[in-house]
């Protein structure tokens, strides 16, 4: 967990000096929720449903932390991160490391067992309402010998 902690405190620290904002006084912040449809491994078909503290800055680009929960048919996750991006009035990109906790029920995908946990890092980025995550998580309780490590994989569509 020590890695995960040290990861966002290095990105909140990039991010939250971007040069120029230095000698704003007040900094606006707002509450954004997120919803998308998202096709994973070895998760298969499920939903994000989440919300994130957008920290706004000049220029239109925002920050902060947040906060998303994913069930899906082959098992769920959990994630908690910190992102950056730009914005108009809705985001228009954005970019977050977030430290995951995965759990697979039913029939995850490829040659992972169900009631399986996993704990990992995880990169996503969006565009508009297309979203793409990567990860790479380690076996932390279950009886599965053989996958001491998993990289995840997805792509989806939501705001």
């Amino acid at each position: 967990m020590k890695p995960v902690l040290v990861s966002l405190v290095c990105i909140s620290l990039v991010f939250g000096a971007i040069p120029g904002d230095t000698l704003q006084t007040s900094q606006r912040s707002t509450w954004f929720p997120c919803a998308m449809t998202r096709y994973s491994t070895p998760l298969k078909l499920g939903f994000v449903l989440g919300i994130s503290k957008n920290y706004l800055q000049g220029r239109q680009q925002f920050h902060g932390p947040f906060f998303q929960l994913e069930p899906g048919f082959g098992g769920g996750k959990i994630n908690l991160g910190y992102r950056a991006g730009a914005y108009h009035f809705i985001p228009l990109f954005n970019i977050g490391l977030s430290g995951s906790l995965l759990h697979t029920w039913g029939n995850p995908l490829g040659d992972i067992e169900p009631n399986q946990t996993y704990a990992g890092l995880e990169l996503s980025g969006a565009v508009y309402v297309v979203g793409l995550n990567s990860g790479v998580f380690r076996h932390i309780a279950g009886d599965d010998d053989q996958n001491d490590w998993i990289i995840t994989i997805g792509a989806g569509a939501g705001f």
